[in-house]
């Protein structure tokens, strides 16, 4: 009598068991954030560090050709240190689109944004020039806000290109102070010495900060120009 009833007992355990195993395995999986919802998470996590790199114009969800979420993707304008970019966020592959490249509905659909992209312009007086003739700058800040710069010369530089890619060309002499730009603009003249520039196509980089509560924020803008 008493073996039935340990051999009943022993079932009804084992039932509560096997129920118990099954409301772990759905509590646990229910508990498992989505994909979407980790990655938004890791974004806002690495916003600051994200924005913080010249050049990063923002970040979404990355996709393949089926529409499945294969990471994160990083938009970036032609001034980026690609260096300086990360191989993955967290737990996810990081891919890298240029922004000019992303379609309308992948820049709708991103998550973080460098909201000054494109608010510091930078123009040249015109389209080519001799050596040795004086080139006018002017850098512009857009935004309502004040733009800072590493010199007095705006952060301003001028870079080659070598029929792929901008490579660094020459500085400009300025005094090692920080300069703020209020909305605005000012200008800069510069005598392009034929001993330095020879006929080729050039442009001209100028590259700041904005501080918020996200942290330091990268602004940049440029001209090209060519030189016959």
């Amino acid at each position: 009598m008493w073996e039935k009833i340990d051999k009943k007992i022993l079932k009804v355990l084992g039932i509560i068991a096997i129920i118990a195993a099954l409301v772990l395995i759905y509590i646990s999986q229910i508990s498992v954030k989505p994909v979407d919802v980790r990655i938004v998470e890791t974004l806002e996590e690495n916003k600051g560090r994200l924005l913080g790199i010249t050049g990063v114009v923002g970040a979404g969800i990355a996709r393949d050709e089926s529409n499945r979420i294969i990471g994160i993707s990083i938009y970036v304008d032609d001034v980026v240190n690609g260096e300086s970019l990360p191989d993955r966020l967290g737990e996810f592959k990081t891919y890298i689109r240029r922004f000019d490249e992303a379609s309308d509905l992948e820049k709708e659909k991103m998550i973080i944004r460098n909201y000054y992209f494109r608010l510091l312009k930078v123009t040249v007086d015109k389209d080519v020039f001799q050596a040795n003739e004086t080139l006018t700058i002017v850098v512009q800040n857009l935004s309502n806000e004040t733009f800072t710069f590493g010199n007095s010369v705006y952060g301003a530089y001028f870079e080659r290109w070598d029929g792929k890619e901008w490579r660094f060309h020459a500085g400009m002499v300025g005094l090692l102070v920080i300069t703020d730009l209020n909305p605005g603009e000012e200008r800069i003249t510069y005598k392009l010495d034929a001993g330095l520039f020879h006929p080729r196509k050039y442009r001209v980089v100028s590259k700041g900060w904005v501080e918020n509560e996200d942290g330091i924020i990268r602004v940049w803008g440029y001209a090209e120009f060519t030189v016959l």
